[in-house]
């Protein structure tokens, strides 16, 4: 990998990133979310930036991530506070340290999320895409090897919704 910066913190996760092949993924033509225009894309693009922590946004970036551009986005829950979304971003490099990512259960191993505010929650889990099950952008010049998945479930708040 080249131009990687070994201590890039995401989290609780450090992260090797090569941020021109990451920039290069970012927006790929072929991804679930590439152009998509479905509501919740739309609204995951007018609101992300009161949604997410400044903090959690300036780390994202550092790491190479264009938040208006995820590689996959979808809901999955509605409730009186708000509505549940997964949001997933690729980014090309190797996880150096961080939380565990699979905790075994009963049914098996299981992604181990990492609570990152509690309310309205954003909760995340940082793993290699070898490990996923998610589509992943096509990293040309490299192998999956290399890719990780970032991967959030948060609660994008009533309010939020209300002003669009």
């Amino acid at each position: 990998m080249k131009k990687q910066r070994p201590t890039i913190p995401l989290a609780n996760w450090k992260l090797a990133v090569d941020l021109e092949a990451t920039r290069e993924i970012q927006n790929q033509k072929g991804v679930l979310a590439f152009e998509c225009r479905c509501e919740w894309c739309f609204k995951w693009k007018h609101c992300f930036k009161d949604v997410l922590p400044i903090g959690l946004q300036e780390q994202l970036e550092r790491v190479g991530i264009q938040l208006e551009h995820p590689t996959d986005l979808y809901k999955y829950e509605r409730n009186e506070s708000g509505v549940g979304i997964r949001v997933i971003f690729h980014a090309v490099g190797r996880i150096i340290e961080g939380s565990n990512q699979f905790r075994n259960t009963d049914f098996g191993e299981a992604l181990q999320y990492s609570t990152i505010r509690e309310e309205p929650f954003i909760f995340l889990v940082v793993l290699p895409q070898t490990k996923s099950h998610e589509a992943a952008p096509t990293f040309k010049g490299g192998s999956e090897s290399e890719l990780m998945c970032i991967d959030f479930r948060l609660v994008i708040p009533s309010e939020a919704l209300g002003a669009l």
